[in-house]
């Protein structure tokens, strides 16, 4: 029986979270290239607000993915976004030389931890 619950539980948490979103920048400005695997937004809001960029002037292309794609240089596992309390990993795969504002970022801005793959 606890088996049978825990398997539930399981497959209705997978079915309430999307996946993950490709991010890609589609405009002649500097490359901007990265990732967001959910961990705790509701499916909706992660899709409709999370994996919408909204940088003035530029375009970008969102794909929405079951995981992330391989070849990040650095990954923050467990950011925040202020004022809330939901989770997702980001995955950076623009300029590596990045990394030093970036890890900075995740780790004193968004309560995240840098990983490097």
């Amino acid at each position: 029986m606890t088996r049978l619950f825990l398997l539930a539980l399981s497959l209705s948490s997978q079915t309430v979270l999307a996946g993950a979103c490709l991010i890609e920048s589609t405009d002649d400005q500097l490359p901007i290239r990265l990732c967001q695997t959910n961990r705790s937004i509701p499916d909706g809001l992660f899709k409709q607000q999370f994996c919408q960029p909204q940088i003035p002037d530029r375009s970008f292309s969102v794909t929405l993915l079951d995981a992330c794609p391989s070849g990040a240089y650095g990954i923050c596992v467990g950011a925040h976004t202020e004022g809330v309390s939901y989770q997702q990993d980001i995955h950076y795969y623009s300029d590596a030389d990045d990394t030093p504002v970036l890890q900075a970022y995740c780790e004193r801005i968004s309560q995240g931890q840098w990983q490097t793959p």
